[in-house]
């Protein structure tokens, strides 16, 4: 049986979200000046652009393993308890 505590749940949503925090500035910043601007050499709106669209897919992908977890390990611990 996995024993959750406060601290643990406070663990969990911390990483989580710093995960939803970071992850896309991160993917911003780094895929416009190394990829876009570094590599490829598009212009300033365009790399702009690109790295935007896929900051917010990170943010979604970051989003969406949140909520997957929170679903289905808040499921885990109701089927544990016995019911009289």
């Amino acid at each position: 049986m996995i024993e959750t505590t406060p601290y643990s749940i406070f663990k969990v949503v911390f990483f989580y979200c710093a995960i939803i925090l970071f992850a896309p500035i991160t993917t911003f910043f780094g895929m416009k000046y190394f990829f876009f601007e570094g590599l490829i050499g598009t212009g300033n709106l365009a790399s702009n652009v690109w790295s935007a669209v896929l900051a917010v897919v990170v943010l979604h992908i970051a989003l969406g393993c949140f909520i997957y977890r929170a679903y289905f390990d808040g499921g885990k611990a109701k089927l544990d308890e016995k019911v009289d």
